[in-house]
């Protein structure tokens, strides 16, 4: 894989106390990196380190890739008095991105994301964080830097906030995330560098765990409140798009009860496959007879 960032010898100093020592650290494209550790390990500052948003006391940070293209998405982001188009606007004007372009690029993210077009003060967390990382990939980064992804999140946010990263990272864009929940790190990430008293302690690929057989399943036609109701079937594992179609990636030995509750719901079935590159042959219901509610 070709390297996009390297930290070499990297020190960071706070007037006498040192945060972070000697770190040697890279990442290459289309990876993605969970960095751990207890509060105060130097994670946030790590982060900034790569994101360039802060500068070594000692060592180098060097883009393999220049311009490395950057996208960081902070841990906290406020309600701003804006709405979503407003905020991105702005924010795709200020990274001097040209007006037709980044509306349509607006316009295609909020799609993707679902995500309506309401006051930022009257929006969830979830929603709020989803705001938050669509300004990180305005300019569609080579490199995504995460400060806590899913803090403050219900499971259901998490779910879904963990599909738009796996999107994310198919489409090639490298990831680095500093990370408490267990859940996304064995969902998302290749490998995990751990911090203790600002030093790496470890660096390594995670090891592969038996991978769970899983199917990705397109369908339209269901109302959204039993969209909802689809979370609590056994086998369900996260949402990629709530949209037309809506995605999902179910356990495969869930599948059979998963379409019967979507045909019995009312809905239409597009499209089944293996998820994650398992052999089996994908069934696409969209270029013959229609699967309909009711009807199998």
């Amino acid at each position: 894989m070709q390297e996009l960032l390297g930290l070499n010898g990297v020190h960071k100093r706070f007037g006498k106390s040192v945060v972070l020592h000697n770190i040697d650290w890279s990442i290459a494209r289309g990876e993605c990196v969970a960095i751990t550790g207890s509060n105060g390990a130097g994670k946030s500052t790590l982060l900034h380190m790569i994101a360039g948003l802060a500068y070594p006391s000692e060592g180098s940070r060097i883009e393999a890739v220049s311009p490395l293209r950057v996208g960081y998405v902070p841990e906290r982001f406020p309600a701003l008095r804006f709405r979503p188009t407003e905020y991105l606007g702005y924010m795709a004007r200020i990274q001097g991105m040209d007006k037709q372009e980044a509306r349509k690029r607006i316009q295609a993210m909020l799609n993707l994301f679902q995500l309506q077009d309401i006051m930022m003060t009257l929006c969830s967390k979830g929603m709020l964080q989803k705001v938050n990382i669509m300004q990180a990939l305005l300019r569609q980064p080579e490199l995504l830097v995460l400060d806590e992804p899913l803090s403050g999140l219900d499971e259901s946010s998490q779910m879904e906030m963990i599909g738009i990263l796996r999107e994310v990272k198919r489409q090639g864009t490298a990831i680095t995330m500093s990370v408490h929940e267990p859940l996304l790190i064995t969902s998302l990430a290749d490998r995990e560098t751990r911090l203790r008293l600002g030093r790496i302690q470890r660096d390594g690929m995670l090891e592969n765990e038996p991978v769970l057989a899983r199917m990705k399943l397109e369908f339209i036609g269901v109302h959204p409140d039993t969209m909802t109701e689809l979370e609590n079937n056994r086998g369900f594992l996260y949402w990629i798009s709530r949209g037309t179609p809506a995605s999902m990636v179910v356990e495969r030995q869930a599948t059979d009860d998963i379409v019967l509750y979507i045909l019995q719901s009312g809905g239409s079935l597009i499209r089944l496959e293996p998820k994650d590159g398992e052999m089996t042959s994908a069934v696409d219901f969209s270029t013959g007879p229609e699967i309909a509610g009711g009807e199998t």
